[in-house]
């Protein structure tokens, strides 16, 4: 994506013939670059992402990452890609986990381990207007966080906002955006060929104090060390 380029101006929903929802204007993007966006099989979405109409706009010169990076911005979904498809995922905070990783014999091993706690945003707040220019304000809030007397406020401004619904939801897409992408550490495991991106995974790891935490698999790197003759895997983890 990052190397198609809008070479006219794209707009949808300027007005109300023929609206599109966030996933049918991301299915739009990802096919002028060949990529098949499916939900087959289903995956937990969020209502934003099919209910959310934006009047959105990709300018000529504009890439197609900063182009999805921005739509994104709308929802709490993210984007997996597989092969030459795509899905996208609501990372749901309780869900459970796919796969664990430990100390037991039952367990896949971890080699080593880093953790830490990671301070996000503690309260975002969406604004919008209606259909008669009154001001929409909603907020959303981790209570864990304002307890211990950190307060972080993040604000977004969409004119796209036109109830109280909408502008919740993109207030709740904020903070859950934020408290993903903050990393809360790696596993360095045995090749696991089956773990994907954004799967939540149980981590026990008693050297250092870690049992039965569940995390959100971020990143992976997979490693091949020549002299070992040895596959090596780093999972980047952080909120489940």
């Amino acid at each position: 994506m990052d190397r198609w380029t809008a070479r006219y101006q794209m707009r949808w929903n300027k007005d109300e013939v023929n609206p599109k929802s966030v996933w049918q204007i991301l299915y739009q993007l990802l096919a002028r670059a060949g990529i098949k966006l499916t939900n087959t099989p289903p995956k937990p979405q969020s209502s934003a992402i099919n209910n959310f109409y934006p009047d959105f706009t990709v300018d000529p010169g504009t890439g197609g990452d900063s182009a999805i990076r921005k739509l994104l911005s709308f929802v709490p979904d993210r984007l997996v890609f597989r092969g030459q498809e795509a899905f996208t995922k609501n990372p749901l905070p309780a869900e459970a986990p796919s796969y664990s990783y430990g100390v037991g014999a039952a367990d896949h091993v971890i080699l080593a381990g880093q953790y830490r706690q990671a301070v996000t945003l503690s309260r975002s707040r969406a604004l919008g207007r209606d259909d008669s220019d009154n001001r929409i304000l909603e907020e959303a809030q981790d209570w864990d966080l304002l307890q211990l007397a950190i307060d972080i406020l993040e604000q977004d401004y969409d004119p796209n906002l036109q109830d109280a619904a909408r502008a919740q939801e993109r207030a709740d897409a904020l903070l859950r955006q934020m408290s993903l992408r903050a990393e809360r550490g790696n596993l360095v495991i045995g090749t696991n060929v089956g773990q994907e991106l954004l799967d939540v995974v149980e981590v026990t790891d008693e050297r250092c104090g870690i049992s039965e935490e569940n995390y959100r698999v971020q990143a992976i790197q997979t490693d091949y060390d020549r002299r070992k003759g040895q596959y090596d895997q780093r999972l980047t983890i952080g909120a489940p």
